[in-house]
């Protein structure tokens, strides 16, 4: 196997774009040695999740207890400010698994409003799913278990699908890890959530409404931002030991663009695990809901204390830009040895013949609804009801097909789909640059998502919207039906 060896950086200008477009540039040469040495002590304790418990003895099971709750957290230096949480810390607990285990999440829901829990970008049963489409919401004092193998390796994540942008905003979400026996990558790992919150002048959570139509319009994106539920936390590194970083956007509208000082990212995962080959960028942008897997080694010259921050992506293309906001800090310790091994091809994907596809025509448009602008998908609004798929989109299992999502509105819109990954082809005509399976991609404004995708034997309804939850709220929302085959 060709290898890639990534120890030392050298700065560039490509841009890690998984929103839009990326432009690659090669990692350095091949090398045979391999010389590891280890991170400083304790070097991920202040900034890690916490993990959840597993109750079950099997090996091949993971069994957790999750409960949505009130908690007081402190968020803002010497304030306790009251969250919605899983298990009182957020984010929720890690789930950390393997690849074919099966998960078992007894949850109850101790919050005042009901609730469910979907799990983003793992394939489910339909009835897992989480979504109003599928299952009664939870009420305050119930539970409900879910039970689900996990297919497929990669960095997933989970929150509430009723009233989401409220209970997002509010801090229900956690990270989910399911790890692969045979991933070619090795190297000390940390899960790095990436979120915001509105608090008030006193440190307290805002209405999940506030600001009303004109937040459901906008987005509204908060006046804090948060690593795994802390603000600038800190991690310690040594030059030239390569870190993996597992990054999930779980904010409800805002983008993030983070950049490391004087060191490039090299990414080798997206949503849906490990990319075809690994890419090197200088900047990491985000849309809600994307992840993206990132090998980070500094080089000598970043010996010291370092900002990674985030730079303002100008989501709604205004040309105006804000100064840099910190996202954490980084003590990194001269005098490290050792090198990532990359193989030049990280996963294997299986020929593309898209010869005589059908194509599904989406378009996500404005549509008003008694005179009040609303959002849609192919002219409907879509209302946040359990009975309100009356007229889905309809596909069958086996089908393979083209999706052209058509975004004809001035602003961006991150495309979720649920239940299935997709191959991107291309995004306003420009060919994606690398092949990689993903459940959500932003499309700019006037322009069109093409990607191609296979539905396995996993009949039900599957939600598909935009991801910024408020633009869902507001109706740009649609369920597919995916049928069994006669």
């Amino acid at each position: 196997m060709n290898v890639q060896e990534v120890s030392r950086v050298l700065p560039g200008s490509g841009l890690l774009w998984l929103a839009l477009l990326p432009l690659a540039s090669a990692c350095g040469p091949a090398s045979e040695e391999e010389d590891w040495a280890a991170q400083p002590p304790d070097w991920d304790a202040e900034i890690a999740p916490v993990v959840a418990e597993d109750l079950n003895p099997d090996p091949n099971v993971l069994e957790v207890k999750i409960e949505a709750r009130l908690a007081e957290l402190e968020i803002l230096p010497g304030v306790l400010t009251e969250v919605w949480s899983y298990n009182g810390s957020i984010p929720g607990p890690l789930l950390r698994a393997k690849k074919g285990d099966r998960l078992i999440v007894h949850f109850t829901n101790h919050l005042p409003d009901p609730t469910t829990v979907h799990w983003h970008g793992v394939r489910v049963p339909a009835t897992m799913d989480g979504t109003h489409a599928v299952q009664d919401p939870v009420e305050p004092g119930e539970s409900f278990t879910y039970d689900f193998e996990l297919l497929d390796a990669g960095t997933f994540w989970y929150h509430p699908h009723i009233d989401s942008s409220a209970q997002v905003g509010y801090g229900l979400y956690g990270p989910i890890v399911v790890e692969d026996p045979d991933d070619p990558i090795d190297a000390e790992e940390l899960v790095l959530v990436l979120s915001d919150m509105s608090l008030d002048e006193e440190g307290q959570l805002q209405p999940g409404d506030a600001t009303e139509w004109f937040g459901d319009y906008f987005g509204r994106e908060g006046s804090v931002l948060l690593v795994n539920g802390q603000v600038q936390p800190k991690l310690r590194a040594r030059t030239g030991l390569p870190q993996r970083w597992r990054v999930i956007n779980a904010a409800r509208a805002r983008f993030f663009k983070m950049a490391v000082p004087d060191t490039d990212l090299i990414r080798i995962g997206g949503d849906g695990g490990l990319i075809e080959s690994p890419q090197t960028f200088s900047e990491l942008l985000l849309a809600t809901s994307e992840r993206a897997e990132v090998l980070v080694s500094f080089p000598e010259s970043a010996a010291g204390a370092l900002e990674v921050v985030a730079q303002d992506p100008d989501r709604f293309n205004l040309g105006v830009l804000e100064l840099d906001q910190p996202l954490f800090d980084v003590e990194v310790e001269a005098g490290g040895a050792g090198a990532a091994r990359v193989p030049e091809t990280l996963r294997e994907f299986p020929p593309l013949d898209l010869a005589g596809l059908p194509t599904r025509q989406i378009v996500l448009g404005e549509q008003a609804l008694d005179g009040v602008p609303h959002l849609s998908i192919n002219g409907e609004v879509h209302q946040d009801s359990m009975h309100h798929h009356e007229t889905p989109h309809v596909a069958y299992v086996g089908d393979t097909e083209v999706w052209e999502v058509l975004n004809d509105t001035d602003y961006a819109h991150p495309f979720h789909l649920h239940g299935f990954s997709f191959e991107v082809l291309e995004v306003g005509g420009r060919p994606w640059p690398v092949r990689e399976m993903k459940d959500s991609v932003n499309v700019p404004p006037r322009e069109t998502l093409r990607f191609v995708v296979t539905y396995d034997d996993r009949p039900g309804l599957w939600m598909f919207h935009c991801h910024i939850l408020d633009h869902a709220k507001l109706g740009m929302m649609a369920v597919l039906e995916v049928r069994p085959r006669e």
